[in-house]
């Protein structure tokens, strides 16, 4: 995995990284409502969420720290979109805890510089859904039950239709991590 100067000291709290917080909560809030707006149908699960990559991008290649905005985030385009308090605490949580989950999955991994561009962003779309579907769509999915929008015979449609929003946010944001890299200066991102 590439290392950056947040990831050796970690980014001091400052005002750089108060700019970077607020930077990633907008463009995650302004995903979250695009996602919902977009693809959502009438219980808020939307079949592609942009954040969910955005988050897994956010954490693995610029700060850990971030995930608080995660959280708010995706706590405030679901209210936004009409969700009740209690369903977009339990979105919120579980767009955070997945996103760090699978952050330390990934890192767990080890190092990513001195692999090819095309694994690294193989490896960032593939275990990084994987690992955050595990976790992320079950606590969402119940999230809205427990607030009353999704009834327990749609548990399992809604799990799946979540799994698949989660997977294709990631899909779509590690395919731009890899043209990102592809374009500009990725041999500045090898481990020391």
């Amino acid at each position: 995995m590439p290392t950056y100067e947040t990831q050796k000291k970690g980014l001091p709290i400052g005002p750089k990284f108060l700019g970077i917080f607020g930077l990633y909560f907008f463009i995650s809030l302004a995903l979250g409502i695009l996602s919902l707006t977009l693809t959502a149908n009438y219980d808020g699960v939307a079949v592609i969420w942009l954040p969910a990559g955005s988050a897994l991008v956010a954490l693995v290649f610029i700060e850990m720290r971030l995930w608080p905005s995660v959280a708010l985030a995706s706590l405030v385009s679901n209210l936004y979109f009409g969700s009740s308090i209690q369903a977009a605490v339990g979105i919120g949580v579980r767009s955070a805890l997945g996103a760090m989950i699978a952050t330390l999955a990934l890192r767990s991994l080890g190092p990513w510089g001195y692999l090819s561009i095309f694994y690294n962003a193989l490896k960032l779309g593939t275990f990084g859904a994987v690992i955050r579907a595990a976790i992320s769509p079950a606590i969402g999915v119940a999230s809205l039950y427990f607030a009353g929008i999704v009834p327990i015979s749609d548990f399992a449609k809604n799990w799946a239709r979540w799994v698949l929003g989660d997977s294709v946010g990631i899909f779509l944001f590690s395919s731009f991590v890899l043209i990102y890299c592809m374009l500009w200066g990725h041999e500045n991102n090898k481990v020391e």
